[in-house]
Protein backbone atom coordinates (compact mmCIF):
# COMPACT_ATOMS: atom_id res chain seq x y z
CA UNK A 1 0.00 0.00 0.00
CA UNK A 2 3.06 1.90 0.73
CA UNK A 3 4.11 2.22 -2.97
CA UNK A 4 0.30 3.73 -4.21
CA UNK A 5 0.57 6.23 -1.50
CA UNK A 6 3.70 7.45 -2.93
CA UNK A 7 2.91 7.30 -6.49
CA UNK A 8 -0.60 9.52 -5.62
CA UNK A 9 1.54 11.78 -3.74
CA UNK A 10 3.51 12.44 -6.73
CA UNK A 11 1.16 13.08 -8.91
CA UNK A 12 -0.18 16.72 -9.42
CA UNK A 13 -3.97 17.29 -9.01
CA UNK A 14 -4.59 16.80 -12.75
CA UNK A 15 -3.26 13.78 -12.89
CA UNK A 16 -4.63 12.96 -9.66
CA UNK A 17 -8.38 13.49 -10.98
CA UNK A 18 -7.66 11.55 -14.61
CA UNK A 19 -6.28 8.29 -12.49
CA UNK A 20 -9.46 8.53 -10.27
CA UNK A 21 -11.59 9.14 -12.85
CA UNK A 22 -9.84 6.37 -15.20
CA UNK A 23 -9.92 4.10 -11.72
CA UNK A 24 -14.46 4.39 -11.58
CA UNK A 25 -14.85 3.96 -15.59
CA UNK A 26 -12.68 0.77 -15.24
CA UNK A 27 -14.97 -0.38 -12.11
CA UNK A 28 -18.12 1.19 -13.84
CA UNK A 29 -17.29 -0.83 -16.97
CA UNK A 30 -16.58 -3.80 -15.42
CA UNK A 31 -20.03 -3.74 -13.20
CA UNK A 32 -22.07 -3.17 -16.43
CA UNK A 33 -20.25 -6.03 -17.69
CA UNK A 34 -21.14 -8.39 -14.98
CA UNK A 35 -24.58 -6.76 -14.88
CA UNK A 36 -25.33 -8.00 -18.42
CA UNK A 37 -24.02 -11.40 -18.17
CA UNK A 38 -25.53 -11.97 -15.12
CA UNK A 39 -29.22 -10.64 -16.75
CA UNK A 40 -28.10 -12.47 -19.80
CA UNK A 41 -27.64 -15.87 -17.71
CA UNK A 42 -30.97 -14.55 -15.97
CA UNK A 43 -33.05 -14.19 -19.32
CA UNK A 44 -31.65 -17.65 -21.05
CA UNK A 45 -33.26 -19.36 -18.40
CA UNK A 46 -36.80 -17.66 -18.25
CA UNK A 47 -36.38 -17.90 -21.93
CA UNK A 48 -35.82 -21.58 -21.59
CA UNK A 49 -38.50 -21.99 -19.08
CA UNK A 50 -40.46 -20.27 -21.05
CA UNK A 51 -40.16 -21.61 -24.29
CA UNK A 52 -40.88 -25.24 -22.38
CA UNK A 53 -44.38 -23.25 -21.14
CA UNK A 54 -44.98 -22.20 -24.81
CA UNK A 55 -44.28 -26.16 -26.41
CA UNK A 56 -46.54 -27.06 -23.74
CA UNK A 57 -49.26 -24.81 -24.01
CA UNK A 58 -49.30 -25.79 -27.81
CA UNK A 59 -49.35 -29.15 -27.52
CA UNK A 60 -52.62 -28.77 -25.61
CA UNK A 61 -54.25 -26.21 -27.67
CA UNK A 62 -53.20 -28.36 -30.66
CA UNK A 63 -54.93 -31.66 -29.56
CA UNK A 64 -57.95 -29.08 -28.39
CA UNK A 65 -58.29 -27.99 -32.25
CA UNK A 66 -57.65 -31.44 -33.34
CA UNK A 67 -60.75 -32.24 -30.80
CA UNK A 68 -62.68 -29.36 -32.17
CA UNK A 69 -62.02 -30.44 -35.91
CA UNK A 70 -63.01 -33.73 -35.58
CA UNK A 71 -66.81 -32.87 -33.68
CA UNK A 72 -66.67 -30.36 -37.11
CA UNK A 73 -66.47 -32.79 -39.51
CA UNK A 74 -68.72 -35.43 -37.51
CA UNK A 75 -71.20 -32.43 -37.79
CA UNK A 76 -70.44 -31.76 -41.60
CA UNK A 77 -71.41 -35.41 -42.41
CA UNK A 78 -74.31 -35.19 -40.62
CA UNK A 79 -75.62 -31.78 -42.15
CA UNK A 80 -74.41 -33.58 -45.64
CA UNK A 81 -76.26 -36.40 -44.78
CA UNK A 82 -79.58 -33.95 -43.58
CA UNK A 83 -79.12 -32.04 -47.01
CA UNK A 84 -78.84 -35.40 -49.54
CA UNK A 85 -82.74 -36.01 -47.34
CA UNK A 86 -83.85 -33.33 -48.10
CA UNK A 87 -83.17 -33.26 -51.94
CA UNK A 88 -84.18 -36.41 -52.10
CA UNK A 89 -87.65 -35.53 -51.20
CA UNK A 90 -87.44 -32.29 -52.69
CA UNK A 91 -86.55 -34.33 -55.92
CA UNK A 92 -89.90 -36.60 -55.21
CA UNK A 93 -92.39 -33.82 -54.05
CA UNK A 94 -90.82 -31.62 -57.49
CA UNK A 95 -92.97 -35.03 -59.75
Amino acid sequence: MNKIEVFLQNLNPREKFLFISFICLCALFLAFKIHDHFLEDIFQKTLVEHNYLALNEAKIENSHLKEIETKLTKQIKTEEEKLKYYKEKLHLFSY
